[in-house]
């Protein structure tokens, strides 16, 4: 598959997200994140295993994609229920386990990968543990309880308040204008290190795990660092230092300038989720009780992202073999650094 095809089949999986997003977070409501997220979990197990068979490659990637969705959302709305005092601690928590998941999971793919000749193995694997954390979830002790009281007319419309809330709206366009800014990181960076910089598939992954390191212990810390400079101005500092990185590696043609450019920008990209979520959950708690509510808050949330990244991965197929992927980097660099002045100022707006 050429660089463009792989940026399409990244398209079809955002599809699939945004196709079913807001059907799967109305039925969170109704049966509770910690149950729809093992359902979700399930339906992506065996989406998995049909793409570790070769099984209608393109279709299972938009289902797989729609479950990943779905995921994201309950997972977000348990970790948001854990503790209100102490929340950014347990963001920090929940975003740290993602992060050290990454600190194995490259490595033991690609050496996988490279013993088994194939990447089938390793997809396999991944559908067995998934159907694992379906099972695992279903123990989780659920704070948040569903309220099946609300009608289906009661919880669209509260979905519906979810799509004319400004302050969320404004803080979407701002940041999927920055993913979408960095897409190109995202997309290629995989590509770039190993089919233009030479770099194998074991030692990309070794890279990755050893990013994903520094990812860990900067998600550790972002609770205490949200604490201390609010959620804007972790995002500020954070954006304005992905911007320089991916600037850095679309213009450098060093192997070892663009790693350091690389090991730089995966742990801001990383910190980014904490105060993301906080912000996100801010917004639905000033709106009261009768507002659309955490889940719906995140699903409208998911819903911007996965269109605009799905936009933006089509766009980003045809545009590489035009300009190629480095043009794509340090022009996605620039293009994001506007939107680190811009968060700053709608955090000062929103006092957040």
């Amino acid at each position: 598959m050429d660089n463009a095809g792989w940026a399409f089949l990244r398209s079809a999986a955002e599809f699939g997200g945004l196709t079913t997003i807001v059907g799967s977070g109305i039925l969170s409501d109704r049966l509770g994140a910690r149950r729809m997220s093992a359902l979700a979990l399930s339906c992506a197990a065996m989406a998995m295993a049909g793409l570790a068979a070769q099984i209608a490659t393109l279709w299972l990637m938009m289902i797989l994609g729609a479950f990943t969705s779905t995921v994201y959302v309950s997972f977000n709305t348990l970790a948001q229920s854990v503790s209100s005092q102490r929340q950014s601690l347990a963001n920090a928590i929940y975003r740290a386990a993602g992060a050290f998941a990454t600190v194995l999971a490259p490595v033991i793919a690609t050496q996988a990968g490279r013993a088994t000749g194939d990447y089938a193995s390793v997809l396999w694997a991944g559908s067995l543990v998934l159907a694992i954390s379906a099972g695992l979830i279903l123990c989780y002790p659920e704070q948040v309880r569903p309220v099946p009281s609300r009608s289906l007319k009661q919880l669209l419309g509260a979905y519906g308040r979810g799509f004319t809330m400004r302050p969320l709206l404004a803080f979407i366009v701002l940041t999927r204008g920055f993913g979408a800014a960095l897409a190109a990181v995202s997309a290629f960076a995989a590509l770039r290190f190993t089919r233009e910089l030479s770099l194998s598939e074991p030692d990309f992954g070794a890279l990755r795990s050893s990013v994903a390191v520094a990812s860990l212990l900067a998600v550790l810390g972002s609770g205490w660092i949200v604490d201390r400079l609010r959620p804007s101005r972790t995002l500020a500092i954070a954006w304005f230092g992905c911007g320089l990185a991916s600037l850095v590696m679309g213009l450098s043609d060093s192997l070892r300038v663009t790693v350091i450019a690389y090991a730089i920008y995966a742990p801001l990209l990383t910190t980014c989720s904490v105060p993301l979520s906080l912000w996100a959950s801010h917004i639905a708690e000033r709106d009261g009780a009768e507002g659309p509510g955490q889940t719906a808050v995140f699903t409208v949330a998911k819903v911007f992202q996965s269109g605009i990244t799905m936009l933006s991965m089509a766009l980003l197929g045809v545009l590489e073999p035009l300009l190629g992927m480095t043009t794509l980097m340090w022009c996605g660099g620039l293009l994001a650094l506007p939107f680190a002045l811009g968060i700053m100022r709608l955090g000062v707006a929103q006092k957040i």
